[in-house]
């Protein structure tokens, strides 16, 4: 059965991985983002890797090592000693985000309290996350439990709805 996982790459060579991952037939995951560049003689829209570093292949447990043959890859993302998966709601969240917010940051994961949040109208709608308070401005958070990262989006209250408090 495939499932998610997520893939270290060699820094700056995401697209050459997904690239050759897709040549090999692997279905596989790069989240980019725009990013305007400037450069002394001129500006730029870019697409970067959200996460750098990191590519998500949707792979049988056998594939695991044909994978890491392809070159620049690292490694899978471990979690209590095992290949970490990533559920598929997670990975669609994820594409959802990216294909509808021009904002998007990375944070690794350094909190843990809040509340817990389900977005009940707008473009999220059935989405959970966290919220997260950064002085006067207000954060909806995907998170990526496997490989510990939180992708925040800023978010209108009016569109959720409290499930539970986090301790």
């Amino acid at each position: 059965m495939k499932q998610w996982f997520a893939l270290l790459v060699k820094p700056h060579k995401e697209k050459v991985v997904e690239n050759n991952l897709t040549k090999c037939g692997f279905d596989n995951y790069l989240p980019l983002k725009q990013e305007w560049h400037k450069w002394s003689d001129r500006r730029k829209l870019v697409s970067i890797p959200l996460i750098p570093s990191y590519i998500f292949v949707n792979i049988e447990n056998q594939q695991v090592y044909d994978v890491l043959s392809i070159p620049n890859t690292l490694r899978f993302i471990y979690f209590n000693k095992q290949i970490a998966t990533i559920p598929n709601e997670q990975i669609e969240s994820l594409k959802i985000l990216i294909e509808n917010e021009k904002e998007l940051f990375v944070q690794e994961r350094s909190f843990s309290k809040g509340d817990k949040v389900l977005f009940v109208s707008g473009k999220f709608k059935g989405m959970q996350g966290i919220i997260l308070e950064d002085k006067e401005n207000r954060f909806f958070i995907v998170r990526l439990d496997s490989i510990s990262l939180d992708i925040m989006i800023k978010l209108n209250t009016n569109e959720l709805t409290n499930i539970e408090k986090i301790k």
